[in-house]
C-alpha cells in the first residue's frame, strides 16, 4: 500500500475515526454516496463512497463506480493509496467487485485518497465456498437443497440457474421469511455474479441460525460458461413486446407449430437442430430461448457449440397461451435472423462513421481523450475536452446539440457519458476501439 502524505493522509485517518475536521480551503467534506446494498451493513462515512467498480481508465487516471442508483466518477493520481490490492493498475481485474473509496472533493471534482478492495468472501470459511463442480456435486448429494439467486429481480427473470428461487440481497429483510425454509438444517446455496450479494445473504442467513449454508462463488457468469439457464414467461413477454434482441426456437413438430406458436418463434424441430447449426448467430453471447420437448437436450447441444446465453422456457406452449401471452398461428419462420441491439447510451459504429465523416450542424463529436492524444490526430471538427476536465468545462459543452463521444477504447467515453448524465446533459458514446491518424482519418474496431 502506498504511503499517504500531507492533508490527504490526515483527512483519511480522521474520517475513518469519524472525527470532525476543519475544512481545508477548496476541499469539501461531507457524507459520501453508497450503493443500496452497502446500506444493509454500513452507514454513510465522511468523504467515503461504497459501491461496485464499474470502470477503470488509466489514460485519464479515472475510476467509475456503480452506486446502484447512479454512476460516480473519481480521479486518482500517484499519491492515491490502495489496500487489499497490490497496485492501482490491478483495478482492471476487478470490474463488478466491491470497493470503497476515501476521497476529497475540490471544486466539484472527487479525487481518490485511498482505494480499498472490500472482498466479503474473505470472511467466509473455505469449506463454505463452492466451485461450479462442487456446486453440482452438492446438489447431487443434497436432493432437498435450496438454491437462491441473490441478484435483483430483473436479471433473475431474464435468466437464472435451473431450480433456483429469488431472494435479492437488498430485499432480504422483506423477503427472507417467505423464501427461507422453516427447517434450519436445510442445505442452502446462494449465488450472484461473483460480488457482494450472495456473501451478504450467506452471512445474514447464518445469523438467523441456518447451519448448512454455502456460496457458489463463481455465480451466474461462471455457470453460463458451461451450462444453460432458465428464463421466465414474464421476461419473454417483455422481450416480445419491446422487441429485444434474442432468438426464440420452437422445437416441436411442424404441424404443432402451424396450429399455434409463441409470437416471434422460429420453427426448428429437435430432429433438425444439427442441420440448422449454421443458421444460429455468429455472436456466441446472443440470447437464445428454447421451448418444446427436448429443450434441455437442445440447450446442452448449443452449449457444446459455444453459445453462452442459452435459456429454456419452463412452461409449455399451452400454458403460455392460456396465460394470455402473445401467440401466432400458421407457418412460423424457419430461418434465424438475429440483429444485436445497442446498449443504452451507445451509438452504432455505422452511425458514428456517418456523423464523423459529415457532422450535421446539430451534432458535436466530443473527443474525451487527453490533449496529447488529440494532438497526435483528431477527427475533423471534433471538440476535444479530456474526460478529467469535463467537470470544470461543462460550460463549453453545447446543451442544444446532440453529443456523440469517443476515446480510444470506449471506457473513458462511457465515463464521460455518465458524468454528463449526472449533470442533466444527454449524450451517446462509441463503445468500440478507435484509432485516429494525424490527418484525421480513423479506424474503428469492435
Amino acid at each position: 500500500m502506498k504511503r499517504l502524505s500531507g492533508f490527504t493522509a490526515l483527512l483519511t485517518l480522521l474520517s475513518a475515526a469519524s472525527v470532525s475536521v476543519a475544512q481545508a480551503p477548496g476541499v469539501e467534506i461531507k457524507g459520501g454516496p453508497m450503493h443500496p446494498l452497502c446500506k444493509n451493513c454500513h452507514q454513510a462515512d465522511t468523504n467515503m463512497m461504497r459501491g461496485q467498480l464499474d470502470g477503470f481508465a488509466p489514460p485519464s487516471q479515472t475510476i467509475m463506480m456503480d452506486m446502484g442508483t447512479h454512476k460516480e466518477v473519481v480521479k486518482y493520481d500517484d499519491d492515491t493509496a490502495v489496500k487489499n490490492i497490490k497496485e492501482i493498475e490491478e483495478l482492471k481485474l476487478h470490474r463488478g467487485k466491491g470497493f470503497r473509496i476515501n476521497y476529497v472533493e475540490e471544486k466539484g471534482e472527487k479525487k481518490a485518497v485511498l482505494v480499498t478492495r472490500f472482498d466479503i468472501l474473505q470472511t467466509i470459511q473455505p469449506n463454505d465456498k463452492l466451485t461450479r463442480d462442487e456446486f453440482k456435486k452438492f446438489l447431487a448429494d443434497n436432493k432437498n437443497a435450496l438454491v437462491l439467486d441473490s441478484r435483483p429481480p430483473e436479471p433473475y427473470q431474464e435468466a437464472h440457474i435451473p431450480g433456483s428461487k429469488l431472494l435479492p440481497a437488498p430485499a432480504f429483510d422483506k423477503m427472507h421469511a417467505q423464501v427461507l425454509p422453516q427447517d434450519k438444517a436445510t442445505p442452502i446455496v446462494f449465488y450472484c455474479v461473483g460480488g457482494c450479494l450472495s456473501p451478504t445473504n450467506f452471512m445474514r442467513t447464518k445469523a438467523l441460525g441456518y447451519t448448512n449454508v454455502k456460496v457458489y462463488t463463481g455465480g451466474f457468469p461462471d455457470w453460463m460458461q458451461a451450462e444453460y439457464a432458465v428464463t421466465t414467461p414474464a421476461w419473454l413477454k417483455t422481450a416480445i413486446e419491446k422487441d429485444f434482441a434474442y432468438v426464440l426456437v420452437d422445437l416441436r413438430a411442424k404441424d404443432a407449430v402451424k396450429a399455434g406458436h409463441i409470437k416471434t418463434a422460429v420453427s426448428i424441430p429437435l430432429a433438425d437442430l444439427d442441420r440448422a447449426k449454421d443458421q444460429f448467430p455468429k455472436q456466441k453471447n446472443a440470447p437464445i430461448v428454447l421451448y418444446g420437448n427436448g429443450k434441455e437436450e437442445a440447450a446442452k447441444k448449443l452449449g457444446e457449440w459455444g453459445y453462452r446465453s442459452v435459456r429454456v422456457l419452463p412452461t409449455s406452449f399451452e400454458d403460455w397461451k392460456m396465460a394470455g401471452n402473445p401467440v401466432a398461428a400458421g407457418d412460423a419462420k424457419t430461418a434465424i435472423a438475429y440483429v444485436p441491439k445497442l446498449r443504452p447510451g451507445t451509438v452504432a459504429m455505422t452511425e458514428f462513421t456517418q456523423l464523423a465523416d459529415k457532422t450535421p450542424a446539430n451534432t458535436v463529436i466530443l473527443d474525451v481523450r487527453s490533449s496529447s492524444e488529440a494532438a497526435g490526430g483528431k477527427i475533423k471538427n471534433a471538440l476535444n475536452i479530456p474526460l478529467e476536465e469535463i467537470p470544470q468545462r461543462l460550460a463549453e459543452i453545447p446543451k442544444d446539440k446532440e453529443l456523440v463521444m469517443h476515446c480510444t477504447a470506449g471506457m473513458r467515453a462511457e465515463m464521460a457519458h455518465n458524468l454528463l448524465k449526472n449533470a442533466g446533459i444527454n449524450s451517446r458514446f462509441l463503445a468500440a476501439a478507435i484509432t485516429v491518424g494525424k490527418d484525421g482519418t480513423y479506424v474503428i474496431k469492435e
